[in-house]
């Protein structure tokens, strides 16, 4: 899964943003006023308890790629894609509920589901003014998936391409192509384009890691001036799935993650967050009672408890992630 926040935005406006980081950077640096960042926190929190304000759908969980650095082939779920009636009912609360961004995202490939259009068109026609946001390897983008994205309007297509040569991307990114993958982002720029639409936003992303961190200048140089945004990300654990550079995460500040994103599993398991990839905290499945009902339920309000206590280290999960933590942690989390 890829992090998409920073490059469409986020609820607050950046002035507002700006001024509350700074705001809670002073009291925080003078003892007398310390206890008025966790009034804040508190007032600030029932907002985002009503609903996500994201939910991640794993319209399957079938991949046609082999990936160094993805725990999927540890996965003990049956591979294959989300039934569409689930789908339809995920996509029927989220837009009851006013959830703004729908990310298609999760540890398959949206390219391998045949009708992939067909759910993407489902939202469009739910809603003109959800967030569709869509994460691909590129493999099989072909011109008639392309044609559905620009025609169904989705907001951001991100496809993650993990070198600048064929080498390098080839050995992380088994059984794709990157002469492929390269051509079809630039078909889907150039069909666009021709239409004079403005979406999709196309977003080329590396997945930064020791295989090819020494040609990050070179992608990012292959794309500037070619998709609309190019950049970095880095290597997550995936709950201590995945072997990264050893960090220490400060267990003191609380995962907003927790209060802001839902993903839903294929099997329509919702995973405790974006890591979770198995649903191995999974505190329910929306075919059981839905979206809300989960979000709202004692399992997710104890796991909240859990972070704002500071002690998310007891958390399987949790204390084998090392995604640093960042105050002040609801604006920047």
């Amino acid at each position: 899964m890829v992090n998409l926040r920073t490059a469409m935005g986020r609820a607050l406006s950046p002035g507002i943003r700006s001024a509350a980081i700074r705001v809670e950077r002073w009291a925080t640096a003078h003892a007398g006023l310390r206890p008025i960042v966790p009034m804040a926190r508190r007032m600030l929190l029932p907002r985002h308890l009503r609903r996500p304000e994201e939910v991640d759908i794993e319209v399957t969980s079938s991949c046609d790629a082999d990936c160094i650095m993805c725990p999927r082939k540890s996965m003990r779920r049956s591979p294959g894609p989300m039934p569409f009636p689930l789908f339809r009912a995920v996509v029927d609360e989220a837009v009851s509920l006013g959830v703004r961004d729908l990310v298609l995202n999760g540890y398959g490939e949206i390219a391998t589901l045949r009708n992939s259009a067909e759910y993407i068109g489902y939202i469009r026609r739910r809603s003109a003014s959800i967030r569709i946001l869509v994460n691909t390897n590129g493999m099989r983008l072909t011109r008639e998936l392309a044609a559905a994205f620009i025609e169904h309007g989705v907001d951001i297509v991100n496809v993650t391409i993990d070198g600048a040569t064929a080498e390098t991307y080839e050995a992380i990114r088994k059984h794709l192509k990157l002469d492929v993958v390269e051509e079809n982002v630039r078909r889907l720029i150039a069909m666009r384009n021709a239409l004079g639409r403005k979406r999709p936003y196309i977003m080329t992303h590396m997945i930064c890691m020791p295989e090819n961190e020494h040609e990050i200048d070179a992608f990012i140089k292959k794309w500037t001036g070619v998709s609309d945004h190019v950049g970095g990300a880095g290597l997550y654990s995936r709950g201590g799935s995945v072997k990264e550079r050893p960090q220490t995460p400060d267990w003191s500040l609380p995962c907003f993650l927790l209060w802001r994103q839902m993903p839903i599993l294929s099997d329509g398991s919702v995973a405790m967050c974006c890591d979770d990839w198995d649903g191995a905290m999974s505190p329910g499945n929306v075919a059981d009672g839905g979206i809300r009902a989960i979000w709202t339920s004692p399992r997710m309000q104890e796991l909240r408890r859990i972070q704002l206590e500071g002690r998310a280290v007891t958390n399987p999960l949790c204390a084998g992630c090392q995604t640093p933590r960042r105050p002040p942690w609801w604006f920047t989390s």
